[in-house]
Formats: C-alpha cells, structure tokens, sequence
C-alpha cells in the first residue's frame, strides 16, 4: 500500500531473497511507472505491481502474512526543521490527511491473514 518510489519494497524484496511474492500497490498510475522501474533496476524478481486505491484493496485481494503501510502524512513532525510547514497546510487539510491515514490502517488490517503462520503483520 502507498509503495511508490520502490525504496521500502526493494528492501523487502532483498531481505526476502527474491522468493515469495511481494506486492506493491499505489493508487498513483503515474507513481507506479517510477515503482515498476526501480524495482527493475534493482533487480527485484518476486515483485507484482498494481495501481488500486488502499481503502479499497482488501476487496480486491488480501490474506497477506504481512503488511507495510507507509500512509501519506501531513508534513507537521519537521516543523522544528521548516517553520514554513505550519502555514502551508490549514486545519481542514489536516483533518482529511488523518482521516484517509485512518481508512488506510484499516484496510491493512483487512488485509492480512490472522491465520498465517506470523499471525498477520502490519508495520
């Protein structure tokens, strides 16, 4: 879920060893051409690649051992590092990030397998 650039997914992959499957969704079509293309320079094997909303994707497929949700956030933890940032989203923009970070979460949890031998895992 969220995967794009690949950077997480790469890692994945490798600490896999290019066995198993590991799929790599983003909402973003245009996202998932930069996703499909490092995960080919990095020479990840065991990789499938989909463009689907993450609220909707336990509907589309699921029973998963494990889960990475890397949920867009809304900029606010590096205020200390960028004052600007404080400005640059108003209340109501916050509220919506949360709430999308929400239905995200749930959607992982719908998506693993509780059953699995790890029990269904969601980082």
């Amino acid at each position: 879920m969220c995967a794009a650039p690949g950077g997480k997914s790469a890692y994945t992959a490798a600490l896999m060893k290019n066995t198993g499957m590991l799929v790599s969704n983003d909402a973003s079509k245009e996202r998932t051409k930069a996703l499909t293309a490092n995960l080919h320079r990095l020479g990840v094997s065991n990789a499938i690649v989909c463009n689907y909303d993450g609220t909707a994707f336990p509907k589309i497929m699921g029973n998963f051992d494990r889960v990475l949700l890397d949920a867009p956030c809304s900029g606010s933890g590096v205020v200390s590092k960028d004052p600007s940032v404080k400005q640059s989203k108003d209340e109501l923009q916050i509220l919506q990030i949360s709430e999308v970070q929400k239905k995200l979460l749930l959607s992982a949890i719908d998506s693993c397998d509780h059953t699995s031998k790890s029990g269904g895992i969601i980082s």
